[in-house]
C-alpha cells in the first residue's frame, strides 16, 4: 500500500491562499468580463459555462504528453457530468492531441502557463466556449513527501492534471481505481471553472469552507477538501467517483446550470 499522503489539490485565488485546485493568481485579467478572452482569473466565465446565454457548445482541448493519455472512460465520464450540469444544446467534444515530453522537470503554474501559450490551438468563437486541459508527464514543484497536487484550474479556461502523479497513487495493488481517481479529479477541477465553490457561481445557502475557501464543507462533496493526512483509499477517491452535494447543485442551478 502506498504511504498515505494528504490530498491537496493547490488552490491559490488571487491573495495566494492554498485550499484545492485553482490557481488565479495570473496577473493577466484579459478584457474585463470579455466572453473570448481566455486569461481571466478562475472562475470569471462560470456563467458562460453554464448557460447557453453565449455559448450553446464547449469544446475540450485535451493535450497530454506523451505516455500520459487519459483513460478514455475518465474522460467519457467527465462528458456525461458536463452534459448533465451544463445547458449545451450544442454539445460537448473533446479533441485529443498527443506531444513530447516537455522536459522541464517539476512544473510551476508559471511553466503551465507558457505551456498553454505555446500549445493552445482552441479559442472561444462564435457560440463555441473553448476549454485547454494539459495532463502532465511530471509532479507540481510544491509537491512534499506528505502532501501532492493532482490537478489545478488556474484560468478561467485552463485546467492542468498532474497525470503522472495519479497514476501513481491509482490503480496497483491496494490503491483506488485509476478511473475513480481520474474521474474525481477532473470533474473537481472543472467545478472550480464553473465557479464552485463561491468562486463566480454565488452560494444559495451557506456551505463554503471557511477555512478552506472555494470548498463545500458539506463531507463527501466533490468539492470537499481533504485536510491533515489523508489516504486516497478513503472518502472521494475511494471506491466511487464523488458526487455534487445538493447546495453546490442549486449553486450552478442559480447560475444558468442545470
Amino acid at each position: 500500500m502506498k504511504k498515505i499522503i494528504q490530498f491537496l489539490c493547490l488552490f491559490i485565488i488571487g491573495i495566494g491562499l492554498n485550499a484545492c485546485t485553482s490557481d488565479g493568481s495570473d496577473g493577466n485579467e484579459g478584457n474585463g468580463n470579455s466572453a473570448l478572452s481566455n486569461t481571466l482569473t478562475t472562475g470569471a466565465s462560470a456563467n458562460a459555462l453554464l448557460s447557453d446565454d453565449r455559448f450553446d457548445e464547449i469544446v475540450i482541448e485535451a493535450v497530454y504528453a506523451d505516455g500520459f493519455k487519459p483513460n478514455q472512460s475518465s474522460l467519457n465520464n467527465l462528458v456525461a457530468f458536463l452534459n448533465a450540469r451544463l445547458n449545451k444544446p450544442g454539445g460537448i467534444s473533446i479533441i485529443e492531441r498527443e506531444v513530447p515530453a516537455q522536459g522541464l522537470g517539476t512544473y510551476s503554474i508559471d511553466e503551465i502557463r507558457d505551456i498553454e501559450a505555446n500549445l493552445r490551438t482552441q479559442f472561444s468563437t462564435g457560440n463555441t466556449l473553448a476549454i485547454f486541459v494539459f495532463f502532465a508527464e511530471e509532479s507540481n514543484e510544491s509537491d512534499t513527501e506528505n502532501r501532492v497536487v493532482l490537478g489545478t484550474a488556474y484560468r478561467n479556461t485552463s485546467l492542468v492534471i498532474f497525470q503522472k502523479t495519479i497514476e501513481e497513487f491509482s490503480g496497483g495493488l491496494n490503491e483506488p481505481s485509476r478511473e475513480n481517481v481520474e474521474s474525481t479529479v477532473y470533474l473537481h477541477e472543472f467545478c472550480h471553472i464553473m465557479g464552485l465553490v463561491n468562486i463566480g457561481t454565488a452560494l444559495q445557502s451557506s456551505h463554503e469552507d471557511v477555512a478552506n475557501n472555494a470548498h463545500c464543507d458539506v463531507s463527501g462533496c466533490l468539492m470537499s477538501v481533504q485536510l491533515e493526512a489523508f489516504n486516497p483509499l478513503d472518502m472521494a477517491l475511494g471506491s466511487s467517483v464523488a458526487e455534487l452535494d445538493d447546495q453546490c447543485i442549486a449553486d450552478l442551478q442559480a447560475n444558468g446550470g442545470k
